[in-house]
């Protein structure tokens, strides 16, 4: 395209050409993601309300690690903006031999988390246990994590071992906390 018909729809739309594309792409995903009940934070697991909230993020980071997670869809996640912040690396140094297990709630000896490549602190997320109990979590045969119903029994959501029903009751719980 020429930089004529660039600068023309940037005067029409008010702003540059390239961001007013980025902003209907946004649009346009989260739209999708209500349409199909998967506007829920990766994080907090309340749900996105707006395009202006939504964010993608990777689960895993690739940065320092593996360029292949960066294009693996199954690394991808929603989440609220606020959400997606960098105060977690604040919590993620390694302060007097100790960590921060964000499910713990609580400082642990470097001894308790697995050794990880993956992040700046060189350990895992969570301490062993903590992160032991999501992986088993995790491996279950696809039963709701809430109320252990059986894939097929219920309607469950698509990317998650949660069925619709315990998913609308956390909806309605987050939204009752606001």
């Amino acid at each position: 395209m020429s930089q004529q018909s660039h600068l023309k729809k940037a005067e029409l739309l008010g702003m540059p050409f390239g961001t007013a594309c980025g902003r209907l792409r946004k649009i346009v995903l989260f739209s999708l993601l209500q349409r199909h009940h998967e506007n829920i934070c990766f994080k907090c697991a309340c749900p996105i309300e707006s395009a202006e909230e939504l964010s993608i993020e990777h689960k895993k980071p690739w940065q320092n690690a593996d360029p292949r997670l960066f294009w693996d869809l199954s690394n991808i996640a929603f989440s609220h903006l606020r959400c997606n912040r960098r105060e977690q690396e604040v919590w993620r140094k390694v302060v007097d031999g100790k960590l921060w297990c964000p499910k713990c709630a609580q400082m642990l000896g470097v001894a308790e988390f697995h050794k990880s490549s993956n992040s700046k602190s060189g350990y895992t997320d969570y301490c062993k246990s903590c992160g032991n109990a999501k992986r088993k979590v995790l491996r279950a045969k696809g039963n709701c994590t809430s109320c252990a119903a059986e894939r097929g029994a219920k309607p469950f959501r698509t990317s998650h071992n949660l069925c619709l029903e315990c998913h609308q009751q956390r909806v309605a719980a987050c939204l009752k906390s606001r």
